[in-house]
Parts: structure tokens; C-alpha cells; sequence
């Protein structure tokens, strides 16, 4: 297995580099041209850093059905930076699917299946993106093509869609995010060509309130995209796989709602 960081530079916001860390596995002899699907971790904390129990945990689940993995550690809030911290997250995660589908055969990927998977803030990036990467402004600033950002399939765990739906509590936040107002809600975004997007969300989640995953959902299901949409009875924030493996406090030990991996795992293979 090929494990390593790479440094993808930095996309104009603060000092701090992209990372893009990877799980890669080799193929059996009997296979060698074998083509695995790939997954891009974007990883939650509230923008303003990135959790190990949305990480590692998540891309090892995803070796060992057979993904070629990968984590993202993009641009976040930094207190001296005075502009705001959109689009450069987004911009971090078109480097990455760019370079994944640049390195595909050397990486044994199928640059036709990529899935990016976000939590929380992680999903908030994802969710904006899908939506940025079809547009010319976008394009231009990054200096890809559509088809080098272009993804299949989007997870969106517990995700922030619309920053006017609870999180974040504090304007200063807000403002230091994004001012632009046609980025406040990404379920504005959404269009017949949004990737075929799961999300999945807990009704009692007292940090990121249900109704954005619901806000997404709708605007899916208005524009006729694949999707699934599961909202559980009852959990925290940041539950990650919900199992032993991710809790670092007892209330992350869910063993209802951590079903939800083999289920949108079930959904990617049909």
C-alpha cells in the first residue's frame, strides 16, 4: 500500500499548504490493471480545523471494500488572514480531484468513479463545490476544465448547507467565511448536473440543526438528482462511523445510526 502526504501548495488563503494523504493499495498479480473507484475525505471541524475521527477511520472503511482513499487537509480559518476563507477550501478540493485523475494509472483508480465525502464544515465544502466546479467563474480561478473536477457521487454526513440554519451561531464566524450572499446556502447551487449525492443526518444533532440536510434533499429531489436521504431519530454531531473505532466520548457510540456507512455504501455500488 502507497501511504503518503503530498503537498499540493497553497490556493491563496493563509499559510497553510493542501495536504492530500493517501491510501492507496496495490493490485493482486492475477489483476494488475485492475481500476479501483476512489474517495476524497473532506474532514469537519467547523472550518476551523480538521478532525482525525472524520479521517483516517473513514478512509480505512473505504480500503477495505476496495476504494483507493484519500484525505484532504484544506485551507481553514486563520485569525490574521483579513479576506474570507471562500472559495479557497473548494479550490484545495479541485486540486486534489485534479491530481487524483492525473496520477490514476499509477494509482490503479477509475478516474470515472470519484466520490468526495464530506462531515459537517467537510460536507459544507462539498456541497459548495459541486456546485462551483460547473461554473465559468470557478473554472477560470482554478485553472482546470470541468472534466478535471468533475466527481460522481457525493456523501454528505451531518453537513452545513445553509449558514443561515443554525451554524454558525457567531456573525463573526459568518463574515469570515464568506460574505457572498449566493454562497450562504449551497442548496442554491444545485442543478440537474450535481452529482448523485447520500446524506445522512441525526434529528437531535445540537450543533448543526437537521434542517440543512433536509434543504439539500429538497433541492435534489426539485432537480430530478439521484439521491438518499436518512435521517435518524436520535445522535450527536460529529458521530463519524459511530462505533467504537471513532468514539471518543460516549454519546459517539451509536450503533443504530452507524449503519449508515454500509448503506450509502450499498447505494454507490448500484
Amino acid at each position: 500500500m502507497l501511504h503518503e502526504k503530498i503537498n499540493l501548495g497553497n490556493s491563496g488563503y493563509g499559510t497553510r499548504d493542501t495536504i492530500l494523504t493517501t491510501y492507496v493499495q496495490n493490485n493482486l498479480e492475477g489483476v494488475p490493471a485492475r481500476r479501483r473507484p476512489a474517495v476524497i475525505i473532506c474532514p469537519g471541524g467547523g472550518y476551523e480545523y480538521q478532525s482525525d475521527r472524520e479521517s483516517e477511520p473513514i478512509a480505512l472503511e473505504f480500503l477495505k471494500r476496495g476504494y483507493q482513499a484519500f484525505i484532504l487537509e484544506y485551507a481553514v480559518l486563520e485569525e490574521n488572514e483579513t479576506k474570507g476563507l471562500l472559495p479557497y477550501p473548494q479550490m484545495d478540493l479541485a486540486k486534489a480531484v485534479a491530481y487524483v485523475k492525473e496520477h490514476q494509472e499509477v494509482w490503479n483508480v477509475d478516474g470515472e468513479q470519484i466520490t468526495i465525502l464530506g462531515c459537517s464544515a467537510g460536507g459544507n465544502l462539498c456541497a459548495l463545490y459541486s456546485g462551483f466546479y460547473q461554473q465559468d467563474w470557478f473554472i477560470k480561478k482554478t485553472g482546470y476544465s470541468q472534466k478535471q473536477m468533475q466527481v460522481q457521487a457525493m456523501i454528505l454526513c451531518y453537513p452545513v448547507i445553509d449558514f443561515r440554519a443554525g451554524w454558525p451561531k457567531e456573525d463573526d464566524i459568518r463574515r469570515r467565511i464568506s460574505v457572498e450572499e449566493a454562497w450562504q446556502g449551497a442548496q442554491n447551487l444545485v442543478t440537474e448536473q450535481t452529482p448523485r449525492t447520500f446524506i445522512w443526518h441525526t434529528n437531535t444533532d445540537g450543533t448543526v440543526p437537521a434542517e440543512n440536510a433536509l434543504l439539500f434533499a429538497h433541492a435534489l429531489l426539485r432537480h430530478g438528482v439521484d439521491s438518499e436521504c436518512h435521517m435518524y431519530h436520535r445522535g450527536c454531531h460529529g458521530l463519524s462511523l459511530a462505533n467504537e473505532q471513532t468514539k471518543v466520548r460516549g454519546e459517539h457510540l451509536n450503533p443504530h445510526v452507524a449503519g449508515w456507512f454500509d448503506t450509502a455504501f450499498e447505494w454507490l455500488e448500484e
